[in-house]
């Protein structure tokens, strides 16, 4: 899956928009500058535990700072942050490249695996990608066809904008336009975050759903091998574990950004915010 390096430094940008929701930043005596002020940003829920984390060290280093985050999804995040509402934007999916997307810069800073997740009571333990097409297309749908008991499969989704459908979608085939082979299974239910999936599927025993490998409780549901791979952070490095994708700060490009939200941005990137990323279940890409 491409990959978008985006780099931001203020210092080199020419005049734009001071992007960053009440700033205060003021310079000391000795030339540094003191933080201070708000940055408002939104988007993913995929990212929601790892980015909290983040924001916790940030602010306890910074304590005149605040990092506002809300987790609407990655179409939001996209959205929101082209308009201006954000000075930055979360996102679990590429940026699109048909133009619809132009005027943003993708920052990855971690790597996360996409789970298949059943009910600990369903008997089947690996499904291939030809079987996950065509249960989310509906082309199978009785666990029995796949190894499991006789009973209907509950088709469980993410809502139209999550980078984490968008990921499962391009990988293996799903929703490509002109296509109506390959659209979603009509009475497969949408979950609007990935925490509301692990729900849904810990409810049903019937269930199947997908999420951020770095939101699942093995106590609530049951991780399933994707084309006989197990999920882990070894195969998701050496790239076995196909169900991967990037996790993106958003910013407009050519926007000069408010030292506060430039210094956390500086932040994620840094050897300390790899410590909190590699926390929580996911890679930092190489450099």
């Amino acid at each position: 899956m491409k990959r978008i390096i985006g780099v931001v430094l203020a210092g080199l940008l020419m005049a734009g928009v001071l992007v960053g929701c009440g700033s205060t930043a003021t310079a000391t005596p000795g030339g540094a500058v003191k933080l201070a002020g708000t940055v408002t940003t939104g988007g993913s829920t995929s990212v929601e535990k790892v980015m909290l984390a983040l924001i916790q060290q940030f602010q306890d280093d910074n304590r005149d700072v605040t990092i506002a985050y809300e987790g609407n999804g990655s179409g939001d995040g996209i959205t929101n942050t082209k308009s201006g509402l954000y000075a930055i934007g979360h996102s679990s999916r590429d940026l699109k490249t048909d133009g619809s997307e132009d005027g943003l810069t993708a920052i990855d800073y971690a790597i996360d695996g996409i789970a298949v997740v059943v009910n600990k009571a369903n008997g089947v333990a690996d499904l291939s990608k030809e079987q996950l097409f065509d249960i989310y297309t509906g082309k199978i749908t009785n666990w029995k066809d796949v190894g499991g008991r006789d009973a209907l499969i509950a088709v469980i989704t993410r809502e139209s904008g999550s980078g984490t459908r968008s990921g499962v979608a391009d990988i293996i085939g799903l929703e490509k336009k002109d296509k109506p082979e390959t659209a979603l299974v009509a009475n497969a239910n949408e979950a609007t975050s990935t925490g509301a999936v692990q729900t849904a599927v810990e409810a049903n025993p019937d269930a199947i759903g997908y999420m951020s490998f770095s939101d699942v409780n093995a106590d609530k549901v049951k991780v399933v091998k994707f084309g006989g791979v197990e999920i882990s952070r070894a195969t998701l490095l050496n790239g076995s574990y196909k169900l991967q994708r990037s996790f993106y700060l958003l910013v407009r490009t050519g926007a000069t950004l408010s030292p506060e939200a430039q210094a956390f941005i500086d932040f994620v990137r840094s050897d300390a915010g790899k410590v909190i990323i590699e926390s929580k279940n996911l890679l930092v890409p190489q450099r």
